[in-house]
Protein backbone atom coordinates (compact mmCIF):
# COMPACT_ATOMS: atom_id res chain seq x y z
CA UNK A 1 0.00 0.00 0.00
CA UNK A 2 1.35 3.45 -0.84
CA UNK A 3 1.35 6.35 1.59
CA UNK A 4 -1.46 8.10 -0.30
CA UNK A 5 -3.59 4.98 -0.16
CA UNK A 6 -2.99 4.64 3.57
CA UNK A 7 -3.91 8.28 4.18
CA UNK A 8 -7.05 7.95 2.06
CA UNK A 9 -8.02 4.83 4.00
CA UNK A 10 -7.41 6.55 7.36
CA UNK A 11 -9.48 9.56 6.25
CA UNK A 12 -12.42 7.25 5.64
CA UNK A 13 -12.21 5.84 9.18
CA UNK A 14 -14.20 7.07 12.16
CA UNK A 15 -12.57 9.37 14.68
CA UNK A 16 -12.32 6.57 17.23
CA UNK A 17 -10.53 4.32 14.75
CA UNK A 18 -8.16 7.11 13.70
CA UNK A 19 -7.29 7.70 17.32
CA UNK A 20 -6.58 3.97 17.77
CA UNK A 21 -4.23 4.11 14.76
CA UNK A 22 -2.40 7.07 16.31
CA UNK A 23 -2.04 5.27 19.64
CA UNK A 24 -0.71 2.14 17.95
CA UNK A 25 1.77 4.22 15.93
CA UNK A 26 2.92 6.04 19.06
CA UNK A 27 3.47 2.73 20.87
CA UNK A 28 5.56 1.45 17.95
CA UNK A 29 7.69 4.58 18.06
CA UNK A 30 8.12 4.27 21.84
CA UNK A 31 9.25 0.66 21.45
CA UNK A 32 11.75 1.61 18.76
CA UNK A 33 13.02 4.42 20.97
CA UNK A 34 13.54 2.07 23.91
CA UNK A 35 15.41 -0.40 21.69
CA UNK A 36 17.78 2.35 20.57
CA UNK A 37 18.53 3.42 24.15
CA UNK A 38 22.16 2.12 24.07
CA UNK A 39 22.84 4.58 21.25
CA UNK A 40 21.67 7.38 23.54
CA UNK A 41 24.27 6.37 26.15
CA UNK A 42 26.93 7.33 23.62
CA UNK A 43 25.29 10.72 23.20
CA UNK A 44 25.32 11.22 26.98
CA UNK A 45 29.05 10.44 27.00
CA UNK A 46 29.62 13.16 24.41
CA UNK A 47 27.56 15.64 26.43
CA UNK A 48 29.60 14.83 29.54
CA UNK A 49 32.85 15.50 27.69
CA UNK A 50 31.45 18.83 26.46
CA UNK A 51 30.52 19.81 30.03
CA UNK A 52 34.06 19.05 31.16
CA UNK A 53 35.63 21.14 28.39
CA UNK A 54 37.54 24.09 29.85
CA UNK A 55 39.11 27.02 28.06
CA UNK A 56 42.33 28.33 29.48
CA UNK A 57 42.16 32.04 30.33
CA UNK A 58 44.40 34.33 28.34
CA UNK A 59 45.47 37.92 28.62
CA UNK A 60 45.10 40.51 25.84
CA UNK A 61 47.72 42.70 27.50
CA UNK A 62 45.29 45.27 28.83
CA UNK A 63 41.87 45.52 30.41
CA UNK A 64 39.03 45.92 27.95
CA UNK A 65 36.01 47.88 29.14
CA UNK A 66 32.77 47.59 27.26
CA UNK A 67 30.41 50.54 27.14
CA UNK A 68 27.18 49.07 25.82
CA UNK A 69 25.52 52.46 25.43
CA UNK A 70 28.34 53.65 23.17
CA UNK A 71 28.27 50.44 21.08
CA UNK A 72 24.50 50.61 20.63
CA UNK A 73 24.54 54.33 19.79
CA UNK A 74 27.16 53.68 17.08
CA UNK A 75 24.88 51.07 15.57
CA UNK A 76 21.90 53.37 15.74
CA UNK A 77 20.00 51.13 18.13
Amino acid sequence: MSTKEIITYIESMSFKDRFAVLEATLNLIKNDFQKSQPELDHIEEIRQRRRNFKIKPFNLGEDVTVDRDMIYSERGI
